[in-house]
């Protein structure tokens, strides 16, 4: 049974738990409800570490203690450890943000009191940034945030779009003009098709004569320029068709010979390459 308890501690450990938490839970779910002592001997967990092994697990909402001489323990469901191990990141991460945020005004407004005050070069600006394409669509939000005359975008039927509509809407309404190239409807398959076009009707809806849509047949590059001829930023990734989506990478740049390669190559596809939606 040994050969089974151990792929479910590595995984507990996988997910969070150190090595004698993940033993001793582990070997909890084979046995059921149990004594300190017991659980011990089974896992190899010292006797002098058990009790604190246990209460730790207790707190984490992943076993249950029946009070009595002496104390019984047993483990939750999987189903239950799963959701607790879940819950405690999740409230882990929103509090390591929340620590971070609460110095980061701080942080920038002494930092850049010392930044290259020692050198005697000025900062090169870095060529490009990776970040997951799971980070990406925060970084997106952030450009929009920022853009102050123009957004140009590359996507494909811009499935995203609710979550950066409020960050257009704001763009909008500070004078922004926005220009969307999208891949056109024969390149799609129907469910894209028609996710592309309930888009487009809502772009044109909320941002009205601030935005233009049109489409182009292939979009080997997707992303978005944000003031190009302002020193500005953009944020790009490309096709990689079989690399599951956690593996992708965007990138992110402010390097001007960057930006305005990327906002050429747009304006060429929007000029000869593309037509009206179909």
């Amino acid at each position: 049974m040994e050969s089974k308890i151990e792929p479910v501690k590595t995984l507990l450990m996988n997910m969070g738990l150190n090595e004698y938490q993940a033993l001793t839970l582990s070997h909890l779910m084979y046995l059921g409800e149990t004594k300190a002592s017991v659980i011990s001997k089974a896992s190899g967990v010292p006797d002098a570490r058990i009790y604190g092994i246990l209460d730790d697990l207790s707190k984490k909402g992943l076993v249950i203690v029946r009070p009595g001489r002496p104390a019984l323990y047993r483990s939750m469901t999987p189903d239950e450890i799963s959701n607790a191990l879940l819950l405690d990141a999740n409230q882990e991460i929103r509090k390591r943000l929340s620590v971070i945020e609460s110095f980061n005004d701080e942080f920038l407004s002494s930092a850049d009191t010392i930044f290259l005050r020692g050198a005697d070069v000025q900062a090169r600006v870095p060529l490009l940034r990776l970040v997951s394409v799971e980070v990406s669509l925060e970084e997106t939000r952030k450009l929009y945030q920022h853009a102050k005359s123009s957004i140009l975008i590359l996507t494909q039927a811009m499935e995203y779009l609710p979550q950066v509509l409020e960050e257009l809407k704001d763009a909008v309404s500070r004078g922004v003009k926005i220009r969307i190239l999208m891949r056109s409807r024969k390149k799609l398959d129907e469910e894209d098709a028609e996710k592309r076009n309930e888009n487009i009707l809502q772009l044109q809806e909320n941002l009205q004569d601030s935005v233009e849509i049109r489409v182009v047949e292939d979009v080997f590059i997707r992303g978005c320029v944000v003031d190009p001829n302002l020193q500005g930023s953009a944020l790009f990734l490309v096709e990689e068709r079989g690399v599951p989506f956690v593996f992708r990478e965007a990138a992110i740049t402010s390097h001007p010979g960057v930006v305005l390669g990327l906002a050429s190559m747009f304006d060429l596809k929007w000029r000869f390459e593309s037509d009206t939606p179909d």
